[in-house]
């Protein structure tokens, strides 16, 4: 929505591929005997059309940003089955690579810091997940700070609606729902800021 009312030209893209695993949102189980692709999936959720990641050429856009959510973890990269020893998916790591090296930004929601944090964190790279404290149950995951910490990230703590722009690499990230009380308006008011911080920057 903020990059329409901004008035972006959107593409989106996916990888083509069957997810992690499919989990129930009602109950919160996992579905042992379901699969679904990833672009199709991202095409119902997305409401438009979505395209293969692997057509998905640097040179063609101004900007790049990642939404988050769960599956970024577990899909984009397997942060959430091995944090200690995670590896991003070869596609989407060269495709924010040639982002890198053209200085075009780059946008990282939510848990999908991650992602820039395994390939730049040697680089010292800047970012957000919220905060590094607990904080009484408002930031549940802030032990992740640490774990990005270890490769090389210099983690900076904002608010759930604040986002946080690595200059030098060109990275914006915001908190969205790694807050645990966010309100759904102050995930978006961070996103509309990370938004209009990217193009900014674009």
């Amino acid at each position: 929505m903020s990059l329409s009312r901004n008035g972006a030209d959107i593409s989106m893209f996916a990888p083509n591929m069957n997810q992690y695993h499919v989990i129930d949102h009602h109950t919160g189980t996992v579905n042992e005997n379901q699969g679904r692709n990833m672009m199709i999936e991202a095409a119902r959720i997305a409401r438009g059309e979505v395209s293969p990641l692997s057509e998905l050429d640097p040179e063609n856009f101004d900007a790049i940003i990642f939404p988050g959510g769960a599956g970024v973890g577990k899909n984009l990269c397997n942060f959430a089955i091995n944090k200690d020893d995670y590896v991003v998916l070869p596609k989407v790591e060269k495709i924010i690579r040639a982002f890198h090296a053209a200085k075009k930004p780059m946008g990282f929601v939510c848990i999908a810091p991650v992602i820039a944090a395994k390939v730049f964190g040697e680089l010292g790279c800047e970012l957000t997940i919220g905060h590094d404290t607990v904080q009484g149950g408002r930031w549940p995951l802030a032990l992740t700070t640490k774990t990005l910490e270890k490769l090389g990230v210099v983690h900076v703590n904002k608010d759930v609606t604040e986002a946080h722009v690595d200059e030098k690499n060109r990275i914006v990230t915001t908190p969205a729902f790694m807050c645990g009380t966010a309100k759904y308006h102050e995930v978006f008011d961070g996103i509309a800021e990370l938004v209009k911080i990217v193009m900014q920057l674009a």
